[in-house]
């Protein structure tokens, strides 16, 4: 499968500015990849759609919150969290459906997910990634049992590499499409990327009002100098990559050497007053 770095429209980016100051700081969104794989003479191509957290909503008497997809504001479902596991009720255009668990994050290595389903997930292992806030999650990938090369893994609190709400859906074989999470945000806030694409327009992380942090050259290759306006004192700058390692650290410092870097992108986290994240891109000369 061929893997695309992608550019998100500004629009995407605006909807996602703007779900951060209408439902608050904890609102989630979900970036996410189609990939038509029908026939000819039927189209094939890609499409990029934003999922999202919105309202709250009371189901059978039990709290939810809302996913929609961006564009049209197509309802989605609701999901609630209890106890490590998530709940799920889609909409099916008039109604809720019946809740059905979507995902269980306390699953071990061995463990079925979905076992009266035709082709029950297998755990094949379990795993950690950490995120750019440094935060450690679980990483589970499956197996789905008769299906050869179907596969699917799970980021604990993110969800589906294939989308929180596309979590096992089989790859069609001649019709329908196949789904792929790009990068997921709370608020404003970058917090996964999917190393197999890396594509995720990282610009908007984190940025305070004033802009009162700055970093330069920016493209680098070399060392990097963080400006603070305020004149706040730089404890420390981490460079993390989109795998969400730690590659470079600083302390007490206002630059850091990122000459061993390979090229690429990259987020440099700088803490003092406050904790600000910045889009760092190195390009060898």
């Amino acid at each position: 499968m061929v893997k695309k770095l992608l550019n998100f429209k500004k629009v995407a980016i605006l909807a996602v500015a703007l779900l951060a100051v209408s439902f608050g700081a904890k609102a989630q969104s979900w970036y996410i990849m189609g990939e038509y794989i029908w026939s000819p003479p039927n189209p094939q191509g890609t499409f990029n759609e934003l999922h999202y957290q919105a309202e709250d909503v009371e189901i059978n008497g039990m709290d939810y919150h809302t996913i929609y997809a961006a564009g049209e504001r197509s309802l989605l479902g609701a999901y609630r969290e209890e106890d490590n596991q998530v709940y799920y009720c889609k909409w099916n255009g008039s109604d809720y459906d019946e809740e059905v668990l979507l995902y269980d994050y306390d699953l071990e290595e061995g463990d079925f997910f979905n076992d009266m389903d035709d082709h029950p997930m297998l755990v094949t292992s379990v795993t950690t990634i950490t995120d750019f806030n440094g935060i450690e999650r679980k990483k589970y990938d499956f197996m789905f049992i008769g299906l050869e090369d179907e596969t699917e893994y799970w980021i604990e609190g993110v969800g589906s590499n294939k989308g929180f709400v596309n979590r096992g859906i089989y790859t069609p074989t001649n019709q329908g499409a196949i789904f792929h999470l790009l990068c997921y945000h709370v608020g404003n806030e970058l917090i996964y990327v999917n190393p197999e694409y890396n594509a995720c327009d990282i610009d908007d992380v984190n940025e305070t009002p004033n802009n009162v942090v700055s970093i330069y050259p920016n493209p680098a290759n070399n060392v990097v100098r963080v400006l603070s306006e305020s004149n706040t004192p730089i404890r420390k700058i981490e460079v993390i990559d989109l795998l969400g390692r730690i590659v470079a650290t600083a302390n007490n410092s206002d630059f850091i050497d990122v000459s061993s870097l390979p090229e690429g992108q990259y987020l440099m986290k700088v803490y003092g007053e406050t904790t600000i994240m910045r889009k760092l891109t190195i390009a060898k000369q």
